[in-house]
């Protein structure tokens, strides 16, 4: 009589701790999922403030970028400019640019080659103006600062620099004294981009003209 006793007094012992550890254990499964959730949320707003302050340095990576164009490449540029009329200088072509740039790479060309081998040792301008343009380059390239403010405020100013410097950036890829890829990488994506939003007036009316030609007054219904 007495094992039995004790046997049932163990079991509902037992039995009590058992339900009171599944109570225990579905405690700590709630606030380790609360805590979980609680991580999940945090870490989505910390990507998010990182994501804004991210986007924030490279708007304003892109406004200082902007402003050196602004101020020191047209500083360089001026420089150069000074040189080449009073040195008498032929190395650079007028009017439209005579190159083609595929995947970075200038494919064809009408440089004046011997007029660049000449005179370009004797202007040192040129390569300090064009070393400008690839600073300026640079980041918009390696996607560090905002290139759409970038295209927006100094895309015609910069490809207008970078198509003139094409002979110089040419001649000297010839000679293994530099290369400006992100200088010719951008002027590649943004020249295209500004042949774009020019024509994008013209291809609307285009389409509006197509619209209106193919207008047509429905005949009336006589099945009646």
């Amino acid at each position: 009589m007495k094992h039995m006793v004790w046997f049932a007094t163990t079991r509902a012992i037992l039995e009590l701790l058992y339900f009171v550890s599944a109570i225990a254990i579905a405690i700590f499964a709630f606030l380790g999922l609360r805590q979980i959730t609680i991580g999940i949320e945090q870490l989505k707003i910390t990507k998010e403030i990182a994501k804004t302050n991210a986007k924030r340095e490279s708007v304003k990576f892109a406004s200082d970028q902007c402003r050196y164009l602004a101020e020191e490449c047209l500083r360089l540029r001026t420089e150069f400019g000074t040189e080449y009329s009073k040195s008498g200088f032929k190395f650079l072509q007028q009017g439209q640019p005579p190159f083609v740039i595929q995947n970075g790479e200038i494919t064809s060309h009408s440089f004046d080659l011997k007029a660049l081998r000449e005179e370009l040792p004797h202007c040192n301008s040129a390569v300090l103006y064009l070393n400008s343009l690839e600073a300026f380059a640079i980041p918009f390239a390696a996607g560090l600062a905002d290139e759409d403010i970038g295209f927006s405020e100094a895309a015609r100013p910069f490809c207008q620099g970078a198509a003139e410097m094409m002979p110089v950036t040419f001649h000297l890829r010839q000679k293994n004294l530099g290369r400006y890829e992100s200088s010719v990488k951008l002027y590649e994506m943004w020249s295209r981009r500004l042949v774009v939003e020019a024509a994008a007036p013209v291809m609307k009316a285009m389409g509006d003209l197509k619209k209106a030609a193919e207008e047509r007054i429905k005949p009336l219904d006589h099945s009646f």
